[in-house]
């Protein structure tokens, strides 16, 4: 049996508790809410929020660069954030945000310290439309890796996807929600 859900998605823009603004959309997504409601409140105010308080639907690098680009300070979560602040969190040494990054020549080191070199980058395009890039790493030889049945499962050398662009955002949203002021605004948003 499938599950019904509501084809539309209520957005609400609040300050200080009270309601400022709000929108219905036919997306049940807020990731793909976010701009065009920014851009139904700047119609209404003649101006974008400073300062963006939201949760991690909202965590996209498309959201975070439309932030960014209009000069509001962003502490908008993003999916993993509350996994990493767990006191225990300790990620996996085989994912590729464990990975050493040596961005000054752009290549990965694996677990078993082989180089893992750039070989492309793959282009996407989100359901709005937003371009995106991640650029691709691959491991020279995997071949009777020790560590390979943890690593990875696949055939030949293990291949990572890597989008430079948002991990810096994340790195600049954790920064921010992890401050004195970021730890404030999320207790807040636990009492609305």
């Amino acid at each position: 049996m499938r599950q019904t859900k509501p084809g539309y998605n209520l957005q609400i823009g609040t300050e200080n508790q009270l309601i400022l603004d709000f929108a219905l959309y036919p997306n049940p997504t807020d990731t793909l809410t976010y701009i065009p409601f920014m851009q139904s409140f700047a119609s209404r105010y003649g101006r974008l929020p400073w300062k963006e308080i939201a949760d991690s639907g909202y965590g996209s690098e498309e959201n975070y660069r439309y932030m960014e680009e209009h000069g509001m300070e962003a502490f908008v979560k993003y999916n993993m954030f509350h996994k990493e602040q767990r006191m225990h969190y300790a990620p996996s040494p085989f994912h590729q945000d464990s990975l050493y990054y040596n961005e000054e020549h752009d290549y990965h080191v694996c677990p078993m310290g082989q180089h893992m070199n750039r070989i492309g980058t793959k282009r996407a395009r989100t359901e709005s439309g937003y371009h995106t890039e991640s650029a691709r790493y691959q491991a020279r030889n995997c071949h009777g890796c020790p560590l390979r049945g943890l690593c990875f499962k696949g055939k030949g050398n293990r291949i990572i996807e890597v989008n430079h662009r948002l991990r810096e955002y994340k790195r600049k949203a954790a920064g921010r929600l992890t401050s004195e002021e970021g730890r404030m605004h999320r207790a807040q948003i636990l009492f609305l």
